[in-house]
């Protein structure tokens, strides 16, 4: 069975508002949300230093489905606990485009062009709650308060152009190793 009430601490730095099952994280001018699905209720203590995540009355002959909302419950809490780090402290990812021409640069504060080796050259348009610096042609750095987002657009740009792992190219995650793939000599 799943717990009935789970109780999450927030720091004082990040103030906490709860709405129509929506959770809003801010701290110095960033914000994130949470959305609560529909068995999950959250509710604030009197002082605004807990969160309480409670379940709506389940019968016992439901038992079945309170087995299936485990793993459900437990996601929910790792994206409130993710939530509250990214308003506290935010998440930083870098990127390195390796390969003979491969470059990026900022166009616009909302707009990243990509040279990966096509014909033509990649526009790519920066969702509003991320930030990108390009400290160098060849490295990205992308910085959000929302790890969800941040993480699809890294997929976006990586997707943008396919690894090569013949020859080692294509947008890679800094730290990453590709190891190259030997191929048949005659």
């Amino acid at each position: 069975m799943i717990p009935v009430i789970e109780k999450i601490s927030v720091p004082e730095k990040v103030s906490v508002l709860v709405k129509n099952n929506v959770v809003t994280f801010s701290c110095l001018g960033t914000e994130t949300q949470v959305k609560i699905p529909y068995p999950f209720e959250v509710s604030l203590s009197d002082e605004r230093k807990f969160i309480f995540i409670t379940t709506s009355s389940l019968e016992s002959s439901k038992k079945r489905i309170a087995r299936k909302l485990t793993p459900m419950y437990c996601t929910l809490k790792s994206k409130v606990l993710a939530a509250i780090s990214g308003a506290f402290s935010g998440f930083t990812k870098e990127l390195e485009i390796v390969g003979v021409g491969y470059k990026a640069e900022l166009i616009t504060e909302r707009e990243l062009l990509l040279k990966l080796g096509f014909s033509h050259d990649v526009r790519v348009s920066i969702p509003e709650n991320i930030e990108v610096v390009c400290p160098k042609e060849t490295h990205i750095i992308l910085k959000s308060s929302c790890n969800e987002s941040l993480g699809s657009f890294v997929a976006f740009l990586r997707n943008s152009k396919t690894l090569d792992v013949y020859k080692n190219k294509g947008v890679l995650v800094k730290g990453e190793f590709l190891e190259k793939k030997k191929f048949k000599k005659k």
